[in-house]
C-alpha cells in the first residue's frame, strides 16, 4: 500500500492466509460440492470485458442470478470471498457455519461464514453449487482503496475448470474449455506449479550487487505489484542500500511497514525485466503456507500486464506474449502520498499516507488531509485511479492541490520526484 496498489496487495494477503485456514476448517460434505461452472454456448468459448484497476481484474459476477457485483479475478485465492454479508444477507444466503478468526497481533477478531450451493455467473458462464466465504463486514475496505465498488474475489475454482486468457491491453478475458484450447505460435510457454490451489514460477533474480537468487514466487493476479521478496525466507535475500522504508500495508492489527528498492534484472524463459521496483518485507502473513511451499515471494500484476497471459491450470502452463508495456519502466508514486476515496461516490480523496522526505512530506501534506482539487480539477471530476496516475506520472512534473484540513483550504505544489 505505499501506493495505493501495495497497501491493497497487503491487505489482501492477510485476509487470503487466514481464508485458506476458515475453507480447510470449514470443509465437509454438505459444503465440498462438485464445482458447476459451464460456458453456456456450444462453441466452448466465451468473452467479456473486465475493467483494469491498480493492475488488477475486475470482473462482472452476478450473485445468485438476482445480484450483480464485481470481482476481482485472482489467481491467489483457493475459495471464492465475498467481502462483506450485507451483501449475501441481499439474497437471503444462508450459512453453514461461522468462526471467529484473531487478526494480526491477535489484536482485533473477524468473524467469518461459509455457505454452500451458490450460483455465481458471469458472462456466458454458469457456476453453480458453489461454495462462498463471506466476511462479516467489509474488513478488507477494497471500494476505499480501489476507488470503485468491489465485492469479491474469485480464483482457483474458476481457474481450474477453463482456460483463461487475460488481455491486459483491450482488457478483455477469453475463457475456454480445455479441449477447444489451442496457444497461438507467438506466445511462450512457461511451466508452473500448483500448491494448495495456487501457482508458482521459478525465476532468476540478478541483484544490484550482482550475487544472484533463484527464487520460488507465487504468480499472483490479485497483488498489484510488480515483485514482492520476503527477506526471512532466505538469508541472501538483500535489502539494496536505496531504498524507502514506508507503510507497504495495512492489516487487522494496524500497519505494515516494509521498504522499497530495486534488484538489478529478473529473468524467467526468454524474458527479462531490468531495473524492477521490488518490496522487501519480512512483516507477511501467511509465514506457514512459505514454510509449506518454499515460497519466497510474488509477482504480481504490474509485472503479468505486460503480457497476454493465458493461464491453463490443467496443463500446469502459463502461455505468455509480450504487449505494448513490456519494455515501460516500473515506477513508484513520485509523490510519497497514499490516498484513499471515501464518501457515496468514492470522490473523497484522503490522505492515509504520506514517505518521509518525499516531495508531498516536504510541501508541508499530512496524513488526513482532503483533496479538494488537483492540476485545475476538482474532485468531483476525477476519481482515484486518474489521480494516482497523475502523481506518479513523471518526474519533473509540477502537480498543483487544494486540500482541505480541518477547517482550512490550502493550496499546496510540489514537483514529482523518483525517489527510487
Amino acid at each position: 500500500m505505499i501506493q495505493t496498489f501495495f497497501v491493497y496487495h497487503t491487505r489482501l494477503r492477510l485476509l487470503k492466509t487466514v481464508l485458506i485456514f476458515i475453507f480447510i476448517l470449514f470443509l465437509h460434505p454438505a459444503s465440498a460440492q462438485t464445482i458447476g461452472f459451464k460456458i453456456t454456448n456450444s462453441s466452448g468459448r466465451t468473452t467479456f470485458s473486465f475493467k483494469k484497476i491498480n493492475n488488477l481484474i475486475i470482473i462482472p459476477v452476478t450473485l445468485n442470478n438476482a445480484l450483480p457485483l464485481n470481482f476481482i479475478l485472482d489467481t491467489g485465492v483457493r475459495t471464492t470471498i465475498l467481502t462483506d454479508r450485507t451483501i449475501s444477507d441481499l439474497v437471503n444466503i444462508s450459512y453453514d457455519k461461522v468462526v471467529t478468526i484473531s487478526g494480526v497481533g491477535h489484536i482485533r477478531e473477524l468473524n467469518a461464514y461459509l455457505a454452500g450451493n451458490i450460483s455465481l455467473n458471469m458472462p456466458g458462464i454458469e457456476g453453480h453449487g458453489q461454495s462462498l466465504i463471506v466476511l462479516e463486514e467489509d474488513y478488507l475496505e477494497l471500494r476505499s482503496h480501489l476507488g470503485t465498488n468491489v465485492h469479491g474475489i474469485i480464483g482457483y475454482e474458476f481457474f481450474n475448470h477453463f482456460v483463461i486468457k487475460i488481455d491486459y491491453i483491450n482488457e478483455v478475458v477469453t475463457v475456454y474449455d480445455p479441449e477447444v484450447f489451442k496457444p497461438g505460435r507467438k506466445f511462450a510457454e512457461v511451466p508452473f506449479t500448483i500448491e494448495q490451489g495456487r501457482p508458482y514460477i521459478t525465476v532468476n533474480i540478478t541483484q544490484l550487487n550482482d550475487s544472484v537468487l533463484i527464487p520460488k514466487l507465487l504468480i499472483d493476479s490479485g497483488a498489484s505489484h510488480g515483485l514482492l521478496l520476503e527477506t526471512d525466507t532466505d538469508d541472501n535475500i538483500l535489502l539494496p542500500d536505496s531504498n524507502i522504508h514506508t507503510v507497504i500495508g495495512w492489516g487487522l492489527g494496524g500497519e505494515l511497514t516494509g521498504n522499497l528498492g530495486r534488484i538489478k534484472k529478473l529473468t524467467f524463459e526468454n524474458f527479462e525485466f531490468k531495473d524492477v521496483l521490488t518490496s522487501f518485507t519480512e512483516d507477511y502473513s501467511d509465514k506457514e503456507t512459505a514454510l509449506i511451499t518454499g515460497r519466497n515471494g510474488s509477482i504480481g500484476g504490474d509485472l503479468l500486464s505486460r503480457f497476454t497471459a493465458i493461464f491453463d491450470y490443467n496443463a500446469n502452463k502459463l502461455y505468455l506474449r509480450k504487449n505494448i508495456h513490456y519494455n515501460y519502466p516500473f515506477e513508484f508514486n513520485m509523490s510519497g502520498i497514499d490516498l484513499i476515496a471515501e464518501g457515496i461516490n468514492s470522490d473523497r480523496f484522503v490522505v492515509v499516507n504520506v514517505v518521509d522526505g518525499s516531495p508531498a512530506h516536504l510541501a508541508g501534506i499530512c496524513r488526513g488531509d482532503e483533496f479538494q482539487a488537483v492540476n485545475g480539477k476538482y474532485d468531483y471530476e476525477l476519481n482515484l485511479t486518474e489521480i494516482n496516475g497523475i502523481l506518479r506520472s513523471r518526474a519533473g512534473n509540477k502537480v498543483n492541490l487544494v486540500i482541505k484540513r480541518e477547517n482550512q483550504r490550502l493550496k499546496v505544489s510540489f514537483r514529482l520526484k523518483r525517489m527510487i
